[in-house]
C-alpha cells in the first residue's frame, strides 16, 4: 500500500479478517464512512461471517442509517441466531424507526438467548415506556387534548434519536402544533416532511391543513388535490378540499355583495360561510369581522359589536377587528372602550398615523362625555336647530322655575342646569367650542359648567330675556303667575329684571 493511498486495500495479501481489523480501527477513529466501506469489502470476501454484518451495522448506526443497519442485523442473526449484540442493535434500529413491534421482537430474541442480559432488560423496559407514551399521545390526539399529546410524544421521543424521528411521529408533532394553533411550528415540521418526500400524501394533507388554518383556501385546495392524486382514497384530504372550496365560495359571494352594497345578501353569505366549519378559528374570525362591517354599514352597531367580539375571541391579534370594534364603540358613545381598542392598535402599529389620530379623537370624545351633556339636559339631539333648542329651554324653564316649585331643591337644581345649558347652546361661539371640545385642552370647566373667558351669565337674566319679564307673574299665559313667591325661599324681595339670591341663582359662566 503506497503512502499516498493508505486506504487502498486491493493488495491480494489482505484477508477479509485483515480488512475487518482495518475497518475496526477506522471505526475507533470515528471515520464511520470509511469503516462502512471496509466492512463491505470484508463481507464481499466472506459473506457468511455474521460479525462483519454486525460491525457494519454499528458503523451505520453511527451514521444514523437505521434502515440499512437493521438489515445488516437481520443478516447477522440469520447467520448466527445466538448473536445477542445483533438482536440488541436491531432492536435499537427499529425503535428509532418507530417500528415498536419489531423492536420488541428483537429484544425478546435477545432475552431468550441470554435471559440475564442487563442491557437487553433495560432496553426492553425502555421500549415499554415508549409504547405507553405513544398510546397516550394517540388517545390525547383523538380527544383534541393537544398539549397533553405533545407532552406524551415528547417523552417517547426522549428515548430515540430526535434528529431522525419516524415520519409517523413527525406527523403527530405537526398535528399537535396545529391543534395548539402554533402554525409556525406546524409549518416547520410539515415543510421538512414534504422535503423528505414530496409525494407523501400525509405530508401534503398536513401542509393543506396549515394553509387552511391560516385562511389560505386556494393553497389548501392545491395541496389537497395533490394529496388525492397521490392517494385517491384519502378521505380526510377529500373532506378538507370540500370545506375549503365551500368556505371560499361563500366568502367571495359575501365580498362581492358587500362591494355592490347588497348588504342583506352579503350578511347571508357570510353567515352561510360561518356555518361550514365552526372549528376554523382563523377564517371564522375574518368572517365575523366581515359580517360586522355589513352590520356597521346598516347602522346596527350593537349587533356589529357582538360580531367584533367573536372575531377577537377567535384571534386576539386580528387588528382589523379591533379597529372595527373601536369604530362601533364610537358610534354607540362607548368612548372609554374605544380609547382602549385604539390604544392597542397604536401599540401594535406605532407608525400608523391613522390609528394615532383616531386614538386622539376617542380620547377627546371621552373627555367630552365626562362633562355635562347640555344636549341631554335640554332633551335635544346634537343636530338640533336654534329654534328647537329655544323651544326645549322654554318648556323646561317653565317646568322647573322655583316660583312653581317652592322648596323643591331638585327642581331648583334642574332650573339652574337648564339655564346653564341654554346659555351655552344658544351662543354660537360657545356652542361651537363645546361641540368641538377645544376648551377641554385648556381645562374647560365642563365638569362644573364653566368656559374660561366666557361672559358672566345669570340664569335669571336668561329666563327674563326669554320670557320678557322679571318673575313668573310677568309671563303671559300663566294666569297671573305667582305674585307672592319670588324665586324661592324666605320671602326674598322681587326686584326688577335681575335678582340676587343667596341660594345660588346668580350663575356665572366664566
Amino acid at each position: 500500500m503506497s503512502e499516498s493511498s493508505p486506504m487502498n486495500i486491493d493488495t491480494p495479501s489482505l484477508t477479509p479478517e485483515d480488512i475487518k481489523n482495518q475497518a475496526n480501527e477506522q471505526y475507533k477513529l470515528g471515520n464511520y464512512v470509511e469503516a462502512v466501506k471496509l466492512y463491505t469489502q470484508a463481507i464481499e470476501g466472506a459473506p457468511k461471517m455474521a460479525t462483519y454484518y454486525n460491525n457494519r451495522a454499528a458503523a451505520l448506526v453511527m451514521l444514523k442509517k437505521y434502515k440499512d443497519a437493521a438489515n445488516d442485523c437481520r443478516m447477522a442473526t440469520e447467520l448466527d441466531p445466538e448473536n445477542v449484540k445483533a438482536y440488541l442493535r436491531g432492536g435499537k434500529c427499529h425503535l428509532n424507526m418507530g417500528h415498536l413491534e419489531e423492536a420488541a421482537r428483537q429484544y425478546t430474541c435477545a432475552l431468550q438467548v441470554d435471559p440475564s442480559n442487563i442491557q437487553a432488560q433495560r432496553e426492553y423496559n425502555n421500549l415499554q415506556h415508549v409504547y405507553n407514551y405513544i398510546n397516550q399521545a394517540n388517545t390525547f390526539i383523538s380527544n383534541n387534548q393537544w398539549g397533553l399529546a405533545r407532552n406524551s410524544l415528547g417523552r417517547a421521543i426522549s428515548f430515540v434519536d430526535s434528529d431522525q424521528l419516524p415520519i409517523k411521529w413527525r406527523t403527530m408533532q405537526a398535528e399537535c402544533a396545529l391543534g395548539e394553533k402554533n402554525y409556525s411550528e406546524a409549518s416547520r415540521i410539515v415543510n421538512s416532511l414534504v422535503r423528505m418526500d414530496s409525494q407523501n400524501p400525509d405530508a401534503l394533507y398536513l401542509r393543506a391543513r396549515v394553509f387552511y388554518s391560516q385562511g389560505d383556501n386556494q393553497k389548501t385546495v392545491a395541496h389537497c388535490t395533490e394529496a388525492l392524486r397521490c392517494d385517491p382514497d384519502f378521505s380526510k384530504a377529500r373532506d378538507l378540499l370540500k370545506k375549503a372550496r365551500a368556505v371560499e365560495r361563500q366568502k367571495e359571494e359575501g365580498n362581492n355583495a358587500f362591494k355592490a352594497n347588497e348588504l342583506d345578501e352579503a350578511y347571508a353569505a357570510y353567515t352561510a360561510a360561518l356555518e361550514i366549519d365552526p372549528d376554523n378559528a382563523h377564517m371564522n374570525s375574518r368572517l365575523y369581522s366581515n359580517r360586522a362591517a355589513v352590520l356597521q354599514k346598516q347602522k346596527k352597531f350593537k349587533e356589529a359589536l357582538v360580531d367584533c367580539d367573536k372575531a377577537i375571541e377567535l384571534d386576539n391579534e386580528f387588528l382589523k377587528a379591533y379597529s372595527r370594534r373601536a369604530g362601533c364603540y364610537m358610534e354607540t358613545e362607548q368612548f372609554e372602550e374605544a380609547v382602549r381598542d385604539y390604544k392597542k392598535l397604536t401599540e401594535a402599529e406605532s407608525s400608523n398615523r391613522e390609528y394615532h389620530n383616531l386614538h386622539r379623537k376617542a380620547e377627546l370624545e371621552l373627555k367630552k362625555s365626562l362633562r355635562k351633556d347640555y344636549y341631554k339636559i335640554l332633551g335635544v339631539e346634537k343636530s338640533a336647530s336654534e329654534v328647537e333648542i329655544k323651544k326645549a329651554y322654554r318648556k323646561l324653564a317653565l317646568q322647573y322655575h322655583p316660583d312653581k316649585n317652592a322648596g323643591d331643591e331638585t327642581a331648583e337644581a334642574r332650573f339652574k342646569e337648564v339655564g346653564e345649558a341654554y346659555a351655552i347652546l344658544s351662543d354660537p361661539e360657545k356652542k361651537s367650542r363645546f361641540d368641538s371640545g377645544v376648551d377641554l385642552e385648556g381645562g374647560m370647566g365642563g365638569m362644573g359648567g364653566g368656559f374660561p373667558g366666557g361672559a358672566n351669565v345669570d340664569v335669571n337674566d336668561i329666563f327674563a330675556q326669554m320670557f320678557g319679564g322679571g318673575g313668573m307673574g310677568g309671563m303671559g299665559g300663566m294666569g297671573g303667575g305667582f305674585p307672592q313667591s319670588g324665586f324661592g325661599h324666605g320671602g326674598h324681595s322681587h326686584g326688577g329684571g335681575r335678582r340676587g339670591h343667596p341660594s345660588g341663582f346668580n350663575f356665572h359662566f366664566g
